[in-house]
């Protein structure tokens, strides 16, 4: 069995353990309940995290191209490890500032890098078609991880509030014991000089970026996409609270949600044959559809319909990273894809502290009305550039 062909069966493993951080169905209670802050401290935590995100983005994203993905990958691990071991120890919203800092840095240094390293993996193999398939069963192993770890995170946090904490740590542990396995595939590009320097393959990489026009336009679509796919997942917790879910249920949601999303990654190249030059608007429209039910429903049972959500979070990376990397050549990859979610990040770090004003002063039924108004008429507005630009196979070519 070839390295690179290992790499593929690799990165399943990679990627389960890489993304088995547990605390998503405790964050927002850990940080108001344990940490002592206020809903608005916490979107201005994410905000900062966000921004910090985007300061590190396209710096390390070029430091992946140049020094190579396993390295890369090996630095965002860490960090994520001490920024998990940071929160722990925090105290007040300076304390909690540092490690969103340092988990935003380790964010920095994995995105675009994994990915960049399967799919030059699969191009080396000639077999860059299945890249969204092979992507797309390793989401799903990662959701399906999660899943298990939502209902243990509900239940150790009773026994300790920390205890989520600490067994992400575990899992970041293990992680990189599969970073070390992976050999560094080799760049297939044409005409590419390795000889380059840090910052000219950041130029380069942007200049791509800006004047590539199916890169520009899919990277609006991304951009308001994300940003209301991030503002919905911080309102899961308080909307469960608001229609009386008990505490012990929220973990069991959580598992749910999950297994939704693993499911629907698994077998994302199965819908995208249906939806065909649709699945961005499908995929837009899980969203709002459900905003629109939450902001309606005010008992439990409503929760039900964070579901659609849960089916756009299986498809987006999949389907998305599919498009871009058809068109980001090998020697630029990890920059470029650090470049996209520099923007869908910088647009959600605007758009956070909103959220908290809109929160703090509305209930969260009339919060996700608004949500559900404004994102359909920008992602109107995204798609009909998309459509404007590309013609009507819009993404897909």
């Amino acid at each position: 069995m070839s390295l690179l062909l290992k790499n593929v069966k690799n990165f399943y493993y990679y990627k389960m353990f890489s993304g088995a951080i547990i605390v998503g169905p405790i964050i927002i209670l850990y940080f108001l309940h344990v940490k002592g802050l206020s809903f608005g401290q916490v979107m201005m935590l994410s905000s900062i995290s966000a921004i910090a995100t985007v300061i590190f983005e396209v710096p390390t994203g070029a430091i992946a191209d140049q020094w190579g993905r396993k390295a890369s990958l090996l630095l965002g691990t860490s960090f994520i490890a001490a920024s998990l071991v940071f929160y722990v120890l925090a105290t007040g919203f300076w304390g909690c500032l540092l490690a969103e800092v340092l988990f935003a840095l380790g964010f920095a240094f994995n995105s675009g890098a994994d990915i960049a390293l399967l799919y030059d993996s699969l191009l080396s193999l000639g077999r860059e078609k299945e890249f969204h398939q092979i992507s797309g069963a390793a989401q799903s192993r990662l959701f399906w991880v999660q899943a298990v770890g939502s209902v243990v995170a509900g239940f150790v946090y009773e026994i300790n509030v920390h205890l989520p904490m600490l067994i992400s740590v575990a899992f970041m542990a293990l992680t990189i014991v599969f970073i070390f396995r992976f050999s560094e595939p080799s760049l297939t590009g044409k005409g590419q000089d390795r000889s380059i320097s840090y910052w000219q393959q950041v130029y380069i990489s942007g200049k791509f970026t800006v004047g590539h026009t199916k890169i520009r336009a899919l990277l609006l679509y991304c951009s308001v996409f994300y940003v209301f796919y991030r503002m919905g997942f911080f309102l899961f917790q308080p909307y469960m609270t608001a229609v009386n879910m008990p505490v012990r249920y929220i973990g069991l949601m959580f598992f749910l949600f999950n297994v939704t999303a693993a499911i629907t990654s698994r077998n994302c190249h199965l819908i995208m044959g249906v939806t065909k030059k649709r699945t961005l608007t499908f995929i837009s429209g899980l969203l709002i559809v459900s905003f629109m039910v939450l902001g309606v429903s005010r008992m439990w049972m409503g929760a039900f319909a964070i579901l659609l959500q849960q089916i756009a979070r299986g498809l987006y990376l999949p389907v998305t990273r599919k498009y871009f990397n058809k068109h980001i050549p090998s020697e630029n990859r990890a920059t470029v894809l650090s470049f996209v979610s520099l923007a869908t990040r910088l647009a959600a770090s605007l758009s956070f502290p909103l959220l908290g004003l809109l929160k703090d002063n509305t209930n969260i039924f009339t919060t996700h009305l608004v949500l559900a108004l404004v994102m359909l008429l920008t992602t109107a507005v995204a798609l009909f550039y998309i459509k404007d630009k590309l013609g009507a196979k819009a993404a897909i070519n």
